[in-house]
């Protein structure tokens, strides 16, 4: 692992004040007319492959920041915010999400904080760009082709994809730690769309959560019908089976505003998994040392992910890097990504997924992608991580490691969203499909889910479902939702003394803060208008 050296540069700087270093955002370069791509028949679908390309780009935010790589990173910050996301290596430097982790410098003036709103707004613009020019195309031509619109329905899918996440991140949620204004109670992300001027923009405060969570519906229910007959060629592009995927997400996290909406959630998780014709990983491809976690042709549960060109690889700016314990090239075998020990107590000892982390009894034959892999796994630190492997195995070359896919939805998302939104209305059926996933993970069907209420039906459901998808950047919103606490600080805990945070109900560094430039620059966005800076607010647990 000596090649680690020579691509090290610094740590994170503990402040990362960035605002003047940030780059403009100009996603199109400037925006095409409609008559050039009528004229270019590969235009329109190279903006359609930009959407999912601009989500995965090296150092696009700011360079110095080796956590700068899109989406991928924004799935990592989110996990690292959880209790069971850790690093257990000699130094927390090394690791360029502690920030979040610790809850550190979250202010609206802080990089930490600026990198959703400029990455989201970034990529909604190019979704908006597509909208407005293949509005345009139509307005020219008096119809659409079938590709045009199915060109659409992928804008319109992304664009949802986007809202979902930002309606999630930025609506406050009461918690024992910070308190919000009472005017923005209720409110959530600012909402742009293709329809917006310069003007506009400059005068578009903060929408109500029922509001952009209508634009989602709006969105999804366009592109079900743009999508209907769509054979994608491409993991990257959602076809009718995401759509569904999405709905079932938006409906689950829109129940609690709406309980009409866990049977409308049920029932789209159910059609996502059918579209697709899904079926669930299995222990041998989760446990794939070359195909882990990095490779949709390996597994029948993937549903989307993005894909990462040699052109666009970076050495330290990936998700591999950062992830894989592997990637000898990379951040990860020096920061360890590892699991909170107590949350690694509490997964059965038959249930394979448990085989993700190291156990310090050392009693499984863990596989690698190395040459050595008795030896390999013997060199890593009890409770560090071997879930996500470097692309095609290539521990040693990021230009091949670096290259894998990262997973953005698969079918077993699906099951929990039913189970849980299925417990609602009946708790005993809720039980049996979370039985039905779990006997799939505990493979001799000893599994069983001793709730007497929902609550604690529901605390089971979601502890199960950070199990399944822990480095997968699924479960923040779930504990956010929930209002479900963390516990890093107990004696005998294996996290590092400044990540031991520990919460009553959720956390306040998930009610994330708007950035700085935002708040200046649009009129109607004040900063009083902004969710609590929560930076210091939780204190840390000292033994």
């Amino acid at each position: 692992m000596k090649k680690i050296a020579k691509y090290i540069l610094v740590a994170i700087a503990p402040a990362l004040l960035l605002s003047s270093c940030i780059k403009e955002t100009n996603p199109l370069n400037g925006s095409a007319t409609a008559d050039q791509v009528m004229n270019s028949p590969q235009a329109l679908q190279s903006l359609v492959a930009a959407i999912p390309t601009a989500m995965n780009l090296p150092a696009e935010y700011n360079s110095s920041m080796h956590c700068d790589f899109g989406y991928p990173a924004i799935k990592m910050i989110t996990d690292a915010m959880l209790e069971e996301k850790i690093v257990v290596g000699d130094n927390t430097g090394y690791d360029w999400f502690g920030a979040w982790a610790q809850g550190r410098s979250q202010g609206d003036g802080y990089a930490y904080a600026q990198y959703f709103w400029y990455f989201y707004y970034k990529w909604i613009k190019n979704t908006n760009d597509l909208i407005r020019l293949i509005g345009d195309m139509e307005a020219a031509n008096g119809s659409l082709t079938q590709e045009q619109q199915e060109f659409l329905g992928i804008a319109y899918t992304y664009r949802a994809l986007y809202y979902l996440d930002l309606v999630r991140l930025y609506e406050f949620k009461p918690n024992n730690y910070t308190t919000a204004d009472a005017q923005i109670l209720g409110l959530s992300c600012v909402l742009a769309l293709e329809t917006e001027s310069m003007e506009d923009a400059r005068r578009n405060g903060r929408a109500k959560v029922e509001d952009v969570y209508a634009q989602i519906f709006a969105d999804l229910a366009k592109a079900e019908e743009l999508l209907k007959n769509y054979k994608r060629t491409s993991i990257a592009m959602p076809d009718l089976s995401v759509v569904y995927g999405l709905y079932a997400k938006a409906y689950l996290e829109y129940g609690e505003k709406d309980n009409t909406a866990f049977a409308k959630a049920a029932s789209y998780a159910r059609k996502a998994v059918a579209q697709g014709k899904y079926t669930p990983l299995t222990q041998k491809q989760w446990e794939d040392p070359v195909n882990g976690f990095n490779n949709h042709t390996s597994n029948n549960s993937w549903m989307w992910a993005l894909t990462t060109s040699r052109e666009n690889v970076g050495n330290l700016h990936n998700y591999f890097a950062h992830s894989s314990l592997e990637a000898e090239y990379g951040y990860a075998p020096l920061s360890m990504p590892a699991v909170l020990s107590s949350f690694f107590n509490r997964v059965a000892d038959n249930d394979f997924r448990k085989h993700s982390w190291i156990d310090p009894k050392r009693e499984y034959a863990y596989q690698s992608c190395y040459p050595d892999a008795e030896a390999f796994v013997a060199s890593l630190r009890d409770y560090s991580a071997l879930k996500i492997r470097p692309g095609g195995g290539g521990y040693d070359d990021y230009a091949v490691g670096n290259t894998g896919e990262v997973n953005m939805m698969r079918m077993e998302e699906m099951l929990f969203i039913e189970a849980e939104a299925e417990g609602r209305a009946n708790l005993e059926n809720g039980k049996a499909l979370l039985k039905s996933i779990m006997d799939k993970r505990i493979l001799d069907g000893s599994y069983v889910c001793a709730a007497t209420d929902f609550a604690t039906f529901q605390e089971e459901l979601i502890f199960q479902k950070r199990v399944e998808f822990w480095g997968e950047g699924v479960c923040m919103f779930d504990c956010k939702r929930a209002n479900i606490g963390m516990t890093r600080g107990y004696e005998g805990t294996n996290a590092p003394s400044t990540y031991c945070l520990n919460t009553e109900g959720r956390s306040p560094f998930w009610n994330i803060v708007i950035t700085q430039q935002e708040t200046n620059n649009n009129l109607d966005l004040s900063s009083d208008m902004n969710n609590p800076d929560p930076t210091g607010s939780v204190e840390l647990w000292i033994e």
